[in-house]
C-alpha cells in the first residue's frame, strides 16, 4: 500500500507554475526524500500533500484517505514545517502537553519525545528563549508525539549541529523500523545519501529524476568504483584491459575505476582471479555530484 500518492497536481501563482503536473507514490515504511533548489516547487507540494493548501487540479490520498475532505486522517500524520511558528509564550512542555489533547492522544509519551530530541532538560524554559534548533528539535518532538503513521518534515535539520543531525537520522532509523514512512525535504545531502530508500529530484515545479540513492549516483555520475589492494600498480594494469572498463587513475594509494556499465561483481571476480588482495572495493556514492549535474541538465533541458 502506498502512504502518500499524488497524481498530476498543478498548483499556479500569478507568475509561475508552482507545481506542474507531479505525480508520485511512496510506499509505506519507506525513507523518501525530496530534493531541488529553492523555488523548486517542495514546500508547496509537501503544504498540498497535507491539504494545507489547494491545488488547481489533481488527487491526493494519504494512507489511502482523502486529507481534503476526511480530515481524520491528519490524526495519524505527524509534521515538521520549515522554520516552525510555534508559541513564544508557552514552554517546551506546555506546548506538547495542549498538542496532546488537541490530537487526543494523551500526555503518556512526552517525557520520551523530549528525551529522544535531547530536550528534556529545556522543556521548562519558554520557546522565546529556544535556539533555532532547539526549536527545530521540539518541532519534531511534537510531530512524533503521537506515534503517527506517516511522518512529513519540511528541511528538518534547518538549525541543528552536526552531533544533531547524527542524533535525526538515528530517530529516523528507529521509526522506520517501526512502520512509520517518512517523507522530508533536504539540502543535506549526505544525511540523504545515508537515510533514503529513494529520492526524487524536482526543478521548476516537476519531478524529473527519481530514484535509489545509488541509482540516481549511477544516472548522473556514472559507475565509479574504488579499489585498495596490496599491488595498486597490478591492479591497474589488469584492469585497464577489461572491456568493461572505460579508465582507471590512481588517487591517494587508490585505484578509482569508471566502469562503461554495472559489472562491479565481474571487476572484483577478475582482480581475485589475477592475484590482487583486496583490501577495501566500493561505489563511490556522490550525490551532491549526481545532484548538481541533474539540476543542470534539468535547467538545459527548460
Amino acid at each position: 500500500m502506498y502512504a502518500v500518492e499524488l497524481v498530476n497536481l498543478h498548483k499556479s501563482y500569478s507568475d509561475r507554475n508552482a507545481l506542474d503536473g507531479v505525480t508520485l507514490n511512496v510506499r509505506e515504511g519507506r525513507i523518501f526524500s525530496l530534493l531541488g533548489p529553492n523555488g523548486a516547487g517542495k514546500t508547496t507540494l509537501i503544504r498540498s500533500m497535507l491539504a494545507l493548501i489547494f491545488p488547481d487540479s489533481g488527487r491526493v490520498r494519504l494512507l489511502g484517505r482523502n486529507p481534503f475532505s476526511e480530515r481524520f486522517v491528519m490524526k495519524r500524520v505527524g509534521y515538521v514545517q520549515e522554520l516552525p511558528n510555534l508559541p513564544p509564550f508557552m514552554n517546551g512542555r506546555e506546548l506538547l502537553q495542549l498538542s496532546a489533547r488537541v490530537r487526543g492522544c494523551g500526555e503518556s509519551r512526552i517525557r520520551e519525545v523530549l528525551d529522544d530530541v535531547g530536550m528534556t532538560d529545556h522543556a521548562g524554559r519558554k520557546i522565546s528563549k529556544y535556539s533555532k534548533g532547539m526549536v527545530q528539535r521540539l518541532a519534531l518532538a511534537e510531530a512524533m508525539l503521537c506515534e503517527p503513521e506517516l511522518l512529513v518534515m519540511d528541511e528538518p535539520t534547518i538549525g541543528m549541529d552536526p552531533a544533531l543531525n547524527l542524533h535525526l537520522r538515528e530517530i529516523l532509523d528507529a521509526l522506520k523500523k517501526k512502520g512509520t514512512t517518512i517523507f522530508y525535504s533536504s539540502h543535506q545531502l549526505d544525511e540523504v545519501r545515508k537515510l533514503s530508500d529513494e529520492v526524487a529530484i524536482m526543478y521548476r515545479g516537476r519531478i524529473f529524476a527519481r530514484g535509489t540513492p545509488e541509482e540516481i549516483v549511477k544516472q548522473y555520475v556514472g559507475i565509479r568504483v574504488k579499489v585498495s589492494a596490496d599491488n595498486i600498480e597490478e591492479a591497474n594494469q589488469l584492469l585497464s584491459d577489461l572491456p568493461y572498463v572505460s579508465s582507471t587513475s590512481k588517487e591517494g594509494g587508490k585505484l578509482q575505476v569508471v566502469l562503461k556499465e554495472d559489472r562491479r561483481h565481474d571487476l572484483l571476480k577478475a582482480l581475485m582471479e589475477g592475484g590482487v588482495r583486496v583490501y577495501d572495493f566500493q561505489m563511490e556514492m556522490e550525490l551532491e555530484e549526481a545532484y548538481v549535474r541533474a539540476i543542470q541538465e534539468a535547467r538545459e533541458n527548460g
